[in-house]
């Protein structure tokens, strides 16, 4: 009887240990999901901040006309060139920061 309680014992130990590595996992995806979106929502702020310049700057350029309208022309494209790249690198860096996570959750779950 008494080996029979020890491997029940033994078996709940390593599936509360199993459970416990799983919260753990969780814990780190939901972290990397939570630091993704915070990237991208402070790009996503900092790019529409650009595009609201450079819409202005598009306004201006028409009332201007000529060299100075065509100068604010080309600043406006810059800001809105630059607001699609802030977007995407906040993309880029919030899928490393997910796939980092990933590959820290294979390498423990490997052990």
């Amino acid at each position: 009887m008494r080996p029979l309680l020890a491997f029940v014992i033994l078996t709940s130990m390593a599936a509360c240990q199993r459970t416990a590595e799983q919260q753990q996992a969780d814990a780190l995806r939901n972290e990397a999901q939570q630091r993704g979106s915070a990237i991208e929502n402070q790009a996503e702020t900092q790019a529409s901040r650009m595009e609201q310049q450079a819409a202005a700057l598009r306004n201006e350029a028409k009332q201007a006309g000529g060299l100075t309208g065509e100068r604010l022309e080309v600043r406006a494209d810059a800001l809105a060139k630059e607001a699609k790249i802030v977007r995407k690198q906040a993309d880029m860096q919030a899928d490393a920061i997910k796939e980092a996570a990933d590959a820290r959750i294979k390498t423990s779950e490997s052990r």
